[in-house]
């Protein structure tokens, strides 16, 4: 909640830390040293130099020599610093201290937006103290100040803010309305960033009450609005969301001991779980990351959990892959000094430890995650580990260990269950006010029922006296009416026909309609998957990190994918794929997203670093997961592994060879003659290496360019002429021979419809 601090990592400390030391002035050391805490991630290390930023200003403002107003302003940054420090601490009284010092400086400066954030800051720290009368004072005097100098997104904030009290509260419509405000806002001035988060808030409260339909209805929102402005960090915390949703579905249907379809649902949040994952490791955020392992690890161990002790081996195979992840998780946590999630973590190995029946080490881990919830006051954490170890104290015999947490889990419990309880109690009261009106207004539907009762009775006499005088009216005009009837009995057959060809073209006129939207729905839906399929390819910013010089031509034939490439770093190695799935359009795209998560998986979970090996894996993995009889689903492709500490690579290629460019001759690597799934051939794909020179150029390619059809004869245009134009652009610069592959292609294909998606990568040593 501060304004003056934001945390990230920096390597760039000890250059800062020279500048600073040769720095002439205060103002300029002012300058560098709030530039060092925003750099700075340690919480012990930033505040040394916050003191020392408190320190100068208030010598300068002390000496009154210059602009006072400059030192002013850092030392109400320092305080504020100070504040945020505080209330991250718990102490939410020193918190407020420095916070209102900070305020009075500002107020003095004049500087209102400043004061509009500080207000926000303020009642950030009574919302956490408790005292949420004064937090919501603060918060309406912040958003004031804020619709003043017309700051909409601030506004939009404080919305927010306020909405998270009345959830804690358990004001459910309150903190939805709220939240509605700061969404109409945030769309108002075209933050997506933060209407998607907005609309995140908004699934998470239906996901708390047990509505997951409505919940993943409105992560999907916040999730289309990320993909829209290509926040791919936003869009893998909506796929972890929408796959804690398929959990708690699970969760559901494992009650109702419905095994298979808790397992389906188990690995639906599994594959949205990994994709967010290899966002995380390709953004390197470090805390995503170990929070999308944890998840994981713990759908890990529910199927494992799932299955029956006649299925053992499978079992213990999956309680050692969640064994995995959550070490792996624990070792980031404990990196990034994230001492919840290190708690955290401890809790979930204890909970695998119990699973594998290798009791002294659940007892070790637990004990261990207990001492850290103690230290750091983490209730709910406490809760679960403390009612863990009883179970464990208990089977070794420890009874009077077993018993004492056993009070703690109780302690923990009624704690928890005491904040349950008052939103409950508020949760109720709403609910009682809704069936009261709903009461009311059933009475008022049965009043209006008897008043209509009576007034039919009415009615009705009339209607009989009606009646009668009516009888014979009609006799004496039933000659009329027959004579009318016949004379216009022709007319009528007519305008009939007419009618008819009239409906006839409205209904035609209809399913036309709705033919058409459909068929919008339909392109809406593929415009979509196309955004997430973009989103989970390999970023080309990602790729010039590892890969200077080269180019990508990616052309595919319909709005979606089968072709692919992909990239990631994992071990000092870089990685990147260059695949042609089963099918294109829409079955291209799916198989393509299945091919990319099995590809993270085999090397980013089960840390397999050949090449050749990551696709026996990958192969394995689709024939046991998709493959039937006679199916043969998969893909073909190159997979080459740059290893950074000895310069070398390595490849594996499945049915496309790469080809190599040296010494202005053309060379066709090897390849295996097999797909990546299930085929004629089931071997061991082979490794190899490139022993590649500086000036040496190596393309990787799909089929899609060679098979198109076109020319003045309308043939295909062939891997051999495919590779003597590559070798005839290889003086020209990559960027160029991107251009002149693309108006090749297109001049080659003319009029004819593309056949086959169109991939090829270009690598300039």
């Amino acid at each position: 909640m501060s304004i003056f601090i934001v945390r990230s990592q920096n390597h760039e400390s000890d250059s800062l830390k020279i500048v600073l030391k040769k720095a002439t002035t205060d103002t300029a050391r002012c300058r560098i040293l709030n530039v060092m805490i925003e750099g700075e991630f340690d919480d012990l290390i930033w505040p040394k130099y916050n003191d020392e930023l408190k320190r100068i200003s208030e010598k300068n403002i002390k000496t009154g020599i210059g602009d006072i107003s400059i030192f002013q302003r850092h030392l109400a940054g320092a305080f504020n610093n100070e504040g945020y420090l505080a209330n991250e601490r718990g102490h939410f009284d020193e918190a407020l201290e420095k916070y209102f010092k900070s305020l009075k400086l500002l107020q003095a400066l004049d500087s209102k937006n400043d004061v509009a954030t500080t207000f926000n800051n303020i009642a950030f720290a009574y919302q956490n103290k408790g005292l949420i009368s004064k937090a919501l004072f603060f918060y309406d005097k912040s958003t004031r100040l804020y619709q003043e100098l017309g700051n909409l997104k601030g506004v939009a904030r404080v919305q927010n803010n306020c909405a998270l009290i009345f959830d804690d509260q358990g004001d459910i419509p309150k903190a939805l309305e709220y939240y509605h405000k700061s969404l109409k806002t945030r769309e108002a001035i075209n933050d997506k960033a933060g209407a998607g988060a907005c609309l995140n808030n908004i699934a998470t409260i239906y996901h708390h009450l047990g509505n997951l339909d409505k919940a993943i209805e409105y992560y999907s929102k916040g999730l289309k609005k990320q993909i829209e402005i290509n926040d791919v960090v936003g869009i893998a915390n909506s796929q972890n969301n929408i796959g804690a949703i398929y959990e708690s579905k699970a969760a559901l249907y494992d009650l109702t001991k419905k095994g298979h379809i808790a397992d389906s649902l188990l690995q639906l949040g599994l594959n949205n779980f990994r994709q967010s994952l290899s966002i995380f490791q390709q953004y390197q955020s470090k805390g995503g990351e170990a929070n999308t392992l944890s998840k994981i690890g713990s759908v890990y161990n529910k199927q494992a959990n799932l299955l029956s002790d006649a299925d053992i081996k499978k079992k213990d195979s999956l309680l050692d892959l969640a064994l995995a992840i959550h070490n792996k998780c624990l070792e980031i946590r404990t990196e990034i000094k994230d001492k919840r999630g290190v708690a955290y973590s401890l809790y979930n190995l204890a909970t695998i430890f119990n699973s594998k029946k290798e009791y002294p080490l659940a007892i070790t881990n637990a004990e261990n995650s207990l001492k850290l919830s103690k230290e750091l006051g983490f209730p709910d954490i406490l809760q679960l580990t403390s009612l863990l170890l009883s179970k464990l104290y208990a089977h070794t015999h420890n009874y009077k260990n077993a018993f004492e947490m056993h009070q703690l889990y109780k302690q923990m419990s009624d704690s928890l269950n005491n904040q349950a309880a008052r939103k409950a109690s508020i949760q109720k009261s709403f609910q009682y006010i809704y069936d009261k009106k709903a009461a009311a207004d059933s009475v008022k539907v049965a009043d209006e029922r008897n008043f209509f009762s009576i007034q039919m009775k009415q009615e009705r006499i009339q209607r009989f006296a009606l009646y009668g005088g009516l009888a014979l009216v009609l006799i004496f005009s039933a000659f009329m009416v027959n004579r009318f009837v016949v004379t216009n009995r022709q007319k009528k057959i007519i305008e009939h026909k007419e009618k008819e060809a009239l409906v006839q073209n409205m209904v035609i006129t209809e399913q036309k309609a709705l033919v058409e939207e459909k068929q919008k729905e339909m392109l809406d839906s593929i415009h979509y998957a196309k955004r997430i399929q973009t989103a989970l390819i390999a970023n080309s910013t990602f790729i010039d990190k590892h890969i200077p010089n080269n180019f990508i031509y990616f052309d595919p034939k319909d709005i979606v994918s089968g072709d692919f490439y992909w990239a990631t770093a994992h071990k000092n190695k870089f990685y990147l794929a260059i695949c042609d799935s089963t099918g294109h359009g829409v079955p291209g795209a799916f198989m393509s997203l299945l091919n990319m998560g099995f590809l993270s998986e085999a090397i980013k979970e089960k840390n397999i670093e050949k090449p050749n090996e990551i696709f026996n894996y990958v192969r394995e993995r689709l024939i046991s997961s998709i493959s039937s009889e006679g199916q043969k689903d998969g893909m073909d492709g190159i997979l080459l592994c740059l290893d950074k500490k000895t310069n070398t690579m390595e490849y594996c290629a499945a049915n496309n060879e790469p080809v190599l460019i040296h010494n202005n001759s053309i060379i066709e690597l090897p390849k295996d003659k097999m797909p990546v799934g299930k085929g004629e051939r089931q071997e061991e794909f082979k490794l190899h290496s490139i022993d590649l020179k500086p000036g040496d150029t190596l393309y990787l390619y799909t089929d899609g360019f060679a098979d198109q059809f076109g020319g003045p004869k309308g043939k295909k245009f062939k891997y051999k002429q495919l590779n003597e134009l590559l070798l005839s652009l290889n003086t020209v610069p990559l960027n160029e021979q991107k251009q002149i592959l693309e108006q090749t292609f297109k001049t080659w294909k003319g009029n004819l419809e593309q056949v086959d998606d169109v991939l090829i990568a270009g690598i300039k040593i």
